[in-house]
C-alpha cells in the first residue's frame, strides 16, 4: 500500500470511530484490525475453504462459537448447544463396475481414471451408441448458434468439448454477459439430454490450461444422463476414422463461429457409470443476546452471514482448472462473518437491545441457501416473532464508499432507516427496493419477514482461489458493519417494528438489470427428496402468478424440458427471451396440471 492509500486507510478508520461515538446509542465495534484477524482466521489454510460438511467447516463453526461464548451470548441451537446441524451431500465416490469401452471400429477397454473418469452429476447405469460430435455441445439459439442443428441424437453418445467458440476473443458474441453460461458444464450435459442423447463424453477444449481428467468432486443431485469426461487422446482416437482431429475440428469452429458437428462413422462405445452419494452433517451457529425490554424482548432481529465456501472448488468454482485448490473465501463470505461476530461483541458488551438479538452464521448457502431454510423453519425464536432479517454477504471489497443494501422496500420504513443510519459514514449507498437474491435473506423474505441485505459488489476473485484476505479493505467493513449496527439499535428499539411489504414484480418491459427473462418462482432450497422443483413462493404480478402458479406447486416440466433438478428450471428458463409463452406442467394436491406463461424481463 503506498503512503496516499494508508493516509487514506487511517482516515476512514478515524470516520468510522468518530461517526460511531457520534451515534450514541450505539455500541462500540471492535476495531477494523480485529475484523480483518477474523477474516485472517477464517480463510486460513486449516479451515479447507469451509465447504459445507467438512472438517474445515466445523473447525470454523467451533471458532465462531467460541466467539459468541466470550461475548456472552447464550446458546440458540439444538439441545442447548450453539449449533443447529442439518443433513447435506458431502462427496461422491466411485463405486464398482465403472467402465467406458471402445465397441467399434477396434474394440478397446480405457483405464478408468488414466482416459475416462465419471462426471460428478452422472446418473447411475450404462448405455452404448454410436458416437457424434457436438463440437462445443451448445444451443444457443439467441445468438443463431446451434452444435445440434440437424442433428438426431437420440440414444447415441455424444462427445463435446469444454469451452464456448472463441473463448479468447473480446468481441465474440459468447463472451457477452448474458451469454456466459453456455459455456458452463450444466448447459452441455442438459442440452445433451434435452436432444435425446443417453450419455455425453465431455472433452477438455485443446487450448485449455488443464488437460488431466477433472477430480471426481461435486454434490449436487444426478441430471439423468451418464456423463463421463476423456482425455483428448482418447477423444481424437474416437475422431480418427473421419479423418479428423479435435485441435482442428475447435480451430475450424472457432474460425467460422459455425458447428462442425457430425456423426463418427462406424464408431460405438459402451459407458457404465456407478457412483456413491456421501451424506454428512453441517450446521448453523446461533446465539441470542435476550432483549431488555419486557415488552419487546420477546420479538427479535436476526443479524446473519453466512460462513460456508466452496472448499477444494468444485461445481460452484468460476476456476474449473484449480479444482482441488483451497478457495479461501475471504470476501465469500468470511467477511460477512467476521461482521456479524464483531457485532455481536459490540452489543453484548453494550449490554444489549430492547428486542432480543438472535446472531446466525449459516452453512450451506452455496448448495442453496440450505442453512438459511433450515433455520427458517427450525427458528431460535417463532419467525412470526421475528421483525428484521439483517444479511451480510461479501461486504469487504468496499470501493468508491459504494455500498449496495437490497430488500429496502420489504418493509415501508426501511429506506428511512437505513438513510439515517448512513449519515456520517461517507457511503454512497445504491438502494434497491426488490428483496430477491441468491443469498440467506430470500430465506426469510419468502417466509414473511422484512430483510436487508447488504453487500459491496461483485469482483473477479469471486468463487475462484484468489480471494484471499489480503485484498479484503478492513476500514471499509468496519464502516459497513458500522451501519448495520445502527440499523439495529434503531429497529431494535422502535416501539413498532417495521411492517412487511409484499414485492411486486416489475410492469412487463420495465428494468433491465440482470441476465434472462423471469418467471417469477421462488424455489424450495433446501435438498430436494423427490424430483421437480417445489414452489415455497410466487412474486405478484409476475408471469407465473398471472399463470396461476401457486407456493406448494412443483414444477415438473417447463417449455418442453423435463425438471427434475433446479438446474433443469435454470437450463429452461435461460433457453428463452421475454415476451416468450411457455407451458408449464405443476403437480399440485398428487394432480398434474398445465398452465400457460408469458416471460416477461428481469427487474
Amino acid at each position: 500500500m503506498t503512503s496516499n492509500g494508508l493516509r487514506r486507510s487511517l482516515a476512514l478508520v478515524l470516520l468510522v470511530l468518530t461517526a460511531t461515538s457520534a451515534f450514541a446509542a450505539d455500541p462500540t465495534l471492535p476495531p477494523a484490525t480485529w475484523l480483518l484477524d477474523q477474516v485472517k482466521t477464517l480463510s486460513a489454510p486449516e479451515m479447507d475453504g469451509r465447504g459445507s460438511g467438512t472438517p474445515g467447516a466445523e473447525r470454523a463453526s467451533q471458532y465462531i462459537a467460541r466467539v459468541f461464548t466470550e461475548a456472552g451470548l447464550k446458546p440458540g441451537g439444538d439441545n442447548g448447544t450453539f449449533f443447529q446441524s442439518f443433513p447435506v451431500s458431502t462427496g461422491i465416490k466411485l463405486g464398482g463396475g465403472n467402465a467406458l469401452t471402445i465397441v467399434a471400429p477396434t474394440a478397446r477397454d480405457l483405464t478408468l481414471g488414466k482416459e475416462f473418469l465419471p462426471l460428478a452429476v452422472s446418473a447411475d447405469g450404462s448405455a452404448e451408441g454410436d458416437v457424434i460430435f457436438v463440437g462445443y455441445g451448445i444451443t444457443a439459439r439467441d445468438l443463431n448458434y446451434d452444435d445440434y442443428a440437424d442433428l438426431d441424437v437420440r440414444d447415441k453418445i455424444v462427445l463435446a468439448m469444454t469451452g464456448e467458440p472463441r473463448s479468447n476473443d473480446a468481441g465474440s458474441p459468447f463472451r457477452r454477459p448474458e451469454a456466459y453460461h453456455y459455456s458452463e458444464r450444466s448447459h452441455k450435459i442438459i442440452n445433451a439430454r434435452e436432444h435425446g442423447a443417453r450419455a455425453i463424453l465431455l472433452v477438455a477444449h485443446p487450448g485449455a490450461p488443464r488437460q488431466s481428467l477433472p477430480p471426481l468432486r461435486g454434490i449436487t443431485q444426478p441430471w439423468n444422463i451418464l456423463a463421463s469426461s476423456l482425455t483428448s487422446r482418447v477423444a481424437d482416437t474416437l475422431l480418427a476414422p473421419g479423418g479428423r482431429r479435435l485441435a482442428d475440428l475447435a480451430a475450424e469452429i472457432d474460425q467460422k463461429l459455425a458447428p462442425q458437428s457430425s456423426t463418427l462413422p462406424g464408431v460405438r462405445v459402451r459407458l457404465a457409470v456407478s457412483l456413491k452419494r456421501e451424506r454428512g452433517t453441517a450446521a448453523n451457529v446461533v446465539g441470542i443476546l435476550p432483549g431488555t425490554d419486557e415488552k419487546l424482548r420477546d420479538e427479535a432481529i436476526v443479524i446473519g452471514a453466512h460462513y460456508d465456501h466452496l472448499g477444494r472448488g468444485g461445481e460452484g468454482s468460476l476456476a474449473p482448472d484449480q479444482v482441488g485448490t483451497i478457495h479461501p473465501g475471504a470476501d465469500d463470505n468470511g467477511s460477512g462473518t467476521a461482521a456479524v461476530m464483531g457485532l455481536a461483541r459490540a452489543f453484548a458488551a453494550a449490554g444489549g437491545t430492547p428486542r432480543t438479538l438472535i446472531f446466525v452464521t449459516f452453512a450451506g448457502e452455496e448448495m442453496g441457501l440450505l442453512g438459511s431454510a433450515h433455520y427458517v423453519r427450525h427458528p431460535a425464536l417463532p419467525l412470526d416473532r421475528t421483525v428484521l432479517m439483517v444479511n451480510l454477504d461479501m461486504v469487504g471489497r468496499l470501493r468508491d464508499d459504494r455500498l449496495f443494501v437490497g430488500g429496502a422496500d420489504s418493509a415501508k420504513e426501511l429506506r428511512q432507516v437505513v438513510d439515517d443510519a448512513a449519515r456520517g459514514l461517507g457511503l454512497t449507498l445504491q438502494l434497491r427496493g426488490d428483496p430477491f437474491s441468491p443469498s440467506d435473506h430470500t430465506s426469510f423474505y419468502t417466509a414473511g419477514r422484512p430483510v436487508l441485505f447488504l453487500f459491496t459488489g461483485a469482483h473477479g476473485d469471486y468463487h475462484r482461489p484468489t480471494d484471499t484476505w489480503e485484498k479484503i479493505n478492513a476500514p471499509g467493513l468496519a464502516t459497513v458493519a458500522t451501519l448495520a449496527m445502527r440499523v439495529v439499535s434503531a429497529v431494535a428499539r422502535e416501539a413498532t417494528p417495521p411492517a412487511y411489504v409484499k414485492i411486486e414484480a416489475p410492469a412487463r418491459g420495465q428494468g433491465g438489470g440482470g441476465y434472462g427473462p423471469i418467471f417469477g418462482v421462488i424455489p424450495d432450497f433446501g435438498e430436494a427428496d423427490r424430483l421437480g422443483v417445489k414452489i415455497t413462493g410466487v412474486r405478484p404480478g409476475s408471469p407465473a402468478d398471472k399463470a396461476g402458479v401457486r407456493a406448494g406447486d412443483v414444477i415438473v416440466r417447463f417449455a418442453g424440458v423435463d425438471v427434475k433438478t433446479l438446474e433443469d428450471l435454470t437450463f429452461a428458463l435461460r433457453g428463452h427471451r421475454a415476451g416468450d409463452r411457455v407451458d408449464v406442467v405443476v403437480e399440485r394436491d398428487g394432480k398434474e396440471h398445465q398452465v400457460s406463461a408469458v416471460l416477461e424481463n428481469r427487474r
